[in-house]
């Protein structure tokens, strides 16, 4: 006699919070990354009102960042963190982490006819590495030196001395591990990414095949998992520098008129690092996106009179 088979009720928590089906960590990386652009929209306008009427004075400043803003002035080392929060949010939790968690995650199962991605726990973990960068670089807004100041690159010597400006203390130290987080997530989503497209396309799907919006996802994964490994060795030398006395970014540096005892290092080896990095992945990405899209744009009106061009 047949047994019935029962219907597996999934809990909220595991439904909704620690899920590991595509769909549903894909709305996660989106209304995170929401939220995030939604927070630096806010610091964007905090700093630009100041930067619109410099000098002029703004009881919702003083409201809302207290000695930050004495009298309804923007502090200096304030507006240089705003921006720093406000840069990193948008290039990395905005335009590099949510939009490619968001729509990798959401189409490439259903665009390739897959159940789901490779692992689901991997795909699990990204995010909630994803989730924790983010909530760490949010509670750097909150700490007593202010959060990191020295711009969204972070070039040393100021990142690599905490005592260089107020902005290069705890805050800057949460910037770095959050970044290394970061790291993890996107390197734990690109590998995820690659697996699945090479091998779990339905079949008869070559790679021939494959939409041209999967080949986009695919190569962006791939730059993404070469370039930033570059970027956590980069992270941790600079970590390094602040908390073990190295100094592979530190020379001949003078605070006050004082010199420190650092020789041997350059903060162009940090440049270097960063930018075969980020510009790379970016550059690259962008330009991909761009000829891939145009490309789908004139097939899809070479039969009709649009000129593309």
């Amino acid at each position: 006699m047949a047994q019935g088979h029962e219907h597996h009720e999934e809990s909220f928590i595991s439904k909704y919070v620690f899920s590991m089906d595509h769909k549903m960590i894909s709305k996660q990386f989106l209304i995170t990354a929401i939220f995030m652009g939604v927070v630096a929209v806010m610091l964007s306008i905090l700093f630009r009102l100041q930067l619109g009427w410099p000098g002029e004075s703004f009881a919702i400043l003083e409201t809302l960042l207290g000695k930050w803003a004495p009298d309804g002035v923007l502090d200096r080392n304030a507006y240089l963190a705003l921006v720093t929060i406000h840069g990193t949010i948008m290039v990395f939790f905005v335009l590099t982490g949510g939009l490619s968690g968001t729509f990798s995650n959401l189409l490439i199962p259903l665009q390739i006819g897959a159940r789901d991605m490779a692992s689901g726990f991997l795909n699990m973990l990204s995010y909630w590495f994803f989730l924790v960068s983010s909530l760490i670089m949010l509670f750097s807004l909150f700490v007593e030196g202010g959060a990191a100041s020295g711009g969204w690159t972070i070039y040393p010597p100021l990142s690599a001395l905490p005592q260089a400006m107020p902005g290069s203390g705890m805050g800057m130290t949460l910037w770095l591990i959050s970044m290394v987080l970061f790291v993890a997530s996107s390197l734990l989503g690109g590998l995820n990414y690659i697996v699945t497209i090479v091998n779990l396309r339905t079949k008869g799907m070559k790679m021939t095949r494959l939409p041209l919006t999967i080949w986009a996802f695919l190569v962006t994964a791939i730059l993404g998992v070469l370039s930033f490994p570059v970027l956590v060795s980069a992270v941790v030398l600079l970590l390094m520098d602040r908390s073990m006395g190295t100094a592979f970014y530190l020379s001949d540096i003078h605070i006050a008129g004082e010199a420190l005892d650092v020789t041997g290092g350059s903060p162009i080896l940090y440049q270097h690092l960063f930018w075969l990095c980020t510009l790379r992945y970016t550059l690259f990405c962008y330009q991909h996106w761009v000829s891939l899209q145009r490309l789908s744009l004139r097939i899809a009106v070479s039969r009709s009179s649009v000129t593309v061009p």
